[in-house]
């Protein structure tokens, strides 16, 4: 009877335990789904990966877009050997480098960049690639055209373009401006002291003099024995106090070397960046064009 009894408690009880277990299985359900929704290096802003170091700053959607598609921005960080080339693919575009490789996407760089082929290159109107840290180099060797589209920018430290045609839309710009590297090892070219003096390069740099007696002035020269081929960083303006001890950051350096026709309706810049309250402006950097038509 007592076997009997605990066999029939048995049979009432299951349905109970069996939606006990059941609710427990769907709290659990709903903290693990919670847990992975909050987990680092998640999906964020339309579908960009930032994990594994990579970073993408707030909306990622692009206004312009070509063929009703819209331009991203992201994130690349390559880890290759010296003068190893990244494939379109890498570069979000479409097509191939060693026969039309279009860029339709934004790049955010934090390391230089290498594209080489022996195709084209088109950088489509609006879409820019950006490594905005001194001295990042982004160079291009193709051995076809290379075509930056209206408003397409190119930012970095460094910038090289080597090809059979290159050709600069309207309002295109490749800007190295306040990007300056490391100076050449002779001569810093900052000016010392705190009297806010210009950065020197090709010539000295300008005195901007608080007293009425010192022994500071601009810049050093540097940079002489290259001007015939011009490839140094301009240096830092000089600064006006301890907490202040450097202004502007000197201009990168361009490379434009074209075997037929470089066709330029845009901007090529490596000015000196402006030293405003914190001292005197950094010296321009160094562009250097080579074409048989310009």
């Amino acid at each position: 009877m007592q076997a009997g009894r605990t066999w029939f408690m048995w049979v009432v009880m299951c349905p109970f335990l069996m939606q006990w277990q059941l609710f427990c299985c769907i709290l659990l359900g709903f903290f693990c789904a919670s847990t992975i929704s909050f987990a680092p290096g998640q999906y964020e802003g339309g579908g960009i990966w930032l994990g594994n170091g990579l970073h993408s700053s707030g909306s990622v959607s692009s206004n312009h877009s070509r063929s009703g598609t819209s331009s991203y921005v992201k994130t690349l960080k390559f880890s290759l050997p010296l003068n190893s080339s990244v494939s379109c693919e890498e570069l979000e575009g479409v097509g191939s480098l060693n026969t039309t490789c279009v860029v339709n996407s934004n790049l955010y760089l934090n390391s230089d960049l290498y594209i080489y082929g022996t195709g084209n290159l088109e950088i489509i109107p609006h879409v820019s690639i950006v490594c905005p840290i001194e001295g990042c180099m982004v160079t291009v060797n193709m051995t076809g055209n290379v075509n930056i589209g209206q408003h397409a920018a190119i930012i970095a430290g460094s910038v090289v373009f080597s090809a059979a045609n290159l050709t600069m839309d309207s309002h295109s710009s490749i800007n190295t401006t306040a990007l300056g590297g490391s100076p050449p090892p002779q001569t810093s070219g900052t000016p010392v002291g705190d009297d806010g003096g210009g950065g020197g390069h090709g010539g000295r740099g300008a005195s901007c003099l608080k007293r009425n007696k010192t022994s500071n002035w601009g810049g050093d020269v540097y940079a002489w024995s290259t001007l015939a081929e011009p490839w140094s960083y301009g240096s830092k303006g000089g600064g006006t106090s301890s907490q202040n001890k450097c202004g502007g950051n000197g201009g990168g350096r361009v490379k434009l070397q074209v075997k037929e026709i470089l066709y330029l309706n845009g901007s090529v810049t490596a000015e000196g960046g402006d030293g405003g309250l914190n001292g005197g402006g950094g010296s321009g950097g160094s562009i250097f064009v080579h074409a048989v038509k310009l």
